[in-house]
């Protein structure tokens, strides 16, 4: 079960699509990337087996990172 902060997140991320116009290059470029990573980190933190979850966080991560240093040097 996701923290009520995660929750929150997730709702608020959702609210914010949702009646906005859809962007056909949304998910590719960096910073719909840290957001796309961010929501799957936070949905891993759901997931009971450690090992897992921990490879999902970890991925996310590092989308993250690479991601924000795209955005940073833009």
């Amino acid at each position: 079960m996701l923290s009520k902060t995660a929750l929150d997140f997730i709702l608020r991320l959702t609210d914010w699509f949702h009646g906005h116009w859809e962007d056909p290059e949304w998910g590719k470029r960096p910073t719909s990337q840290i957001l796309i990573a961010i929501a799957v980190r936070e949905l891993a933190a759901g997931i009971q087996e450690a090992e897992l979850r921990s490879q999902i966080q970890a991925t996310a991560d590092k989308v993250i990172v690479k991601n924000s240093h795209l955005v940073q040097k833009t």
